[in-house]
């Protein structure tokens, strides 16, 4: 029986739902939150066959108000992986003219100082030589971005890795892992547009590489930036 524990920040749907099954699956205790008031049930479904093995909290990224009743909730629980999942496509229309002060603020606020300023409030929860996940995106590539477009969600990712960074320039006499992960054109409501757009891989073949990755470079003392093949990818 495997006997590693991991947080994952947001998984009650999509590919943090996936994740939480994939780990839940390899035999990884988990610790799992979801959106204030958003449905469970999938959650609970994946803790039928051995509730001792996951739990449940609500944060949302975006609330630091939240972060101690998160704390809280977590206890002495202490992590070999933080994943920080949280994130958002953002604004349909991705134009730096087009976008009102709130949509820039929502998605920089979720998709990149939240969930870094959560990871940061949680390295005490991190055993030592842990690893901290970061879902990243290969449209937060400045090399990679040759066709342009995409500009608030790239900008946003772009950022989270730029945090993801420095957290590891900080943490790494530690042996602290960080890990900025693409996890591919996954068919998931974000990744396809809630249907507007079709996606490349199924969310199954996504968590799986994903979870592949994660456990062959936790203990790498590195921070890398990946997709869910373990490839590198240009920063």
């Amino acid at each position: 029986m495997n006997n590693q524990d991991i947080l994952i920040i947001a998984a009650e749907r999509g590919l943090g739902l996936g994740l939480a099954e994939q780990f839940f699956q390899r035999g990884w205790r988990l610790f799992v939150t979801a959106f204030p008031g958003a449905d469970t049930t999938s959650l609970e479904r994946i803790a039928v066959a051995d509730p001792a093995r996951l739990a449940i909290g609500y944060i949302d990224v975006t609330d630091r108000e939240q972060i101690e009743e998160l704390k809280t909730a977590l206890g002495e629980r202490k992590f070999d992986v933080i994943y920080l999942n949280a994130g958002i496509y953002g604004a349909l229309h991705q134009s730096v003219l087009e976008a009102t002060d709130e949509e820039m603020m929502q998605i920089m606020l979720t998709n990149t100082f939240g969930p870094a300023r959560l990871a940061r409030s949680l390295l005490s929860f991190l055993r030592e030589r842990g690893t901290l996940a970061f879902m990243s995106s290969h449209r937060a590539s400045i090399a990679g971005n040759v066709e342009g477009g995409l500009e608030l969600y790239r900008a946003s990712k772009a950022a989270l890795n730029m945090l993801a960074r420095g957290i590891y320039a900080d943490q790494k006499a530690r042996g602290v892992t960080v890990l900025s992960l693409h996890p591919g054109w996954a068919a998931t409501a974000m990744g396809t547009l809630d249907g507007r757009v079709a996606a490349e891989i199924d969310v199954l073949t996504s968590v799986t590489g994903v979870a592949d990755v994660v456990e062959h470079y936790r203990h790498s003392g590195q921070h890398l930036y990946l997709d869910y093949q373990g490839k590198p990818l240009p920063w």
